[in-house]
């Protein structure tokens, strides 16, 4: 783990979250989730419902939905958010769609720039996937009055800088920066810079504020009151459009018309309409090939 004192960026973007949540800092490390569902137990045992951040300049083993593996080089966003909940662990679907609405938020507050949300944990950015979250839930001892608790874990990686990607990524990958915005980043030796280091603080501090602030159900988690389900809808990918899914061996085709009040897809097949939690699912647009 770093030792390095929290970059001014991070410290200023978390603003009075800083006051109580704990932030651990890696050069490198398997995953940010891992690290965090190892150390689950005892960091609600020390720290309550206090919120832990973690953060890393590069993974080893990242993870993705469905157990895929999320490229992480030391050019991108690598943080988890762990906080303990009496929220049921069926709920965790609502909180992937959370932490989706804070990243595009955040990334629209400090780029200018606006993901798109493929249902139902990916941000797409120019046709091409920019960021993935891993929601993960740990169950915990129930607390003194015997009402359950969870140990939510909620993973992100995304591309900032990077350009070379594997060649057998299942969908195509973007990077939040122009390659002309890219070279600012990186010095002549390709390590990163003070303008780096900056733009990462205000990432994932913003990210940790906003998504904090719709678990809370705060009203002024997002510009001008939106909600988390409207601003969701408003940046859904694929509206209108068909898609394929697949749950192991079955597959349909059908139309996507939105999703309901649970973060559910609503897809029309042949005129019915079916609703598709997470789950084991994979949703691929059927002319862009993305999965």
């Amino acid at each position: 783990m770093n030792s390095a004192p929290l970059p001014a960026s991070l410290r200023a973007s978390l603003g009075h979250r800083a006051e109580t949540a704990t932030i651990r800092l890696f050069d490198a490390i398997d995953s940010t989730n891992s690290e965090a569902k190892r150390r689950a137990a005892a960091d609600a045992a020390a720290l309550g419902i206090a919120p832990v951040l973690y953060l890393a300049r590069t993974q080893t083993g990242g993870r993705g939905r469905l157990g895929r593996s999320f490229h992480s080089p030391a050019t991108g966003l690598y943080m988890t958010l762990a906080f303990t909940t009496a929220r049921p662990l069926g709920e965790a679907v609502s909180v992937t769609a959370m932490a989706a609405v804070a990243a595009a938020a955040t990334v629209e507050a400090v780029i200018g720039r606006r993901p798109g949300i493929k249902w139902v944990n990916d941000l797409y950015l120019d046709g091409g996937k920019l960021a993935g979250i891993l929601c993960e839930a740990v169950p915990l001892p129930a607390d003194a009055d015997g009402a359950p608790r969870t140990r939510l874990i909620v993973g992100l990686g995304m591309n900032l800088t990077t350009r070379d990607f594997p060649a057998d990524l299942r969908a195509p990958a973007a990077s939040l920066l122009t390659p002309a915005e890219a070279t600012e980043m990186a010095d002549a030796d390709g390590h990163s810079t003070a303008a780096f280091d900056r733009l990462l603080g205000e990432l994932a501090g913003g990210i940790v504020c906003r998504l904090l602030s719709l678990v809370e159900n705060r009203p002024d988690a997002l510009p001008q009151g939106e909600s988390c389900l409207d601003y969701y809808r408003r940046h859904l990918l694929f509206v209108g459009e068909r898609v394929l899914c697949t749950r192991g061996s079955e597959a349909f085709s059908g139309v996507v018309r939105g999703v309901d009040e649970e973060y559910s897809l609503l897809v029309e097949v042949e005129g019915e309409m079916r609703v598709l939690s997470s789950g084991e699912i994979s949703v691929r647009h059927v002319d862009m090939g993305t999965a």
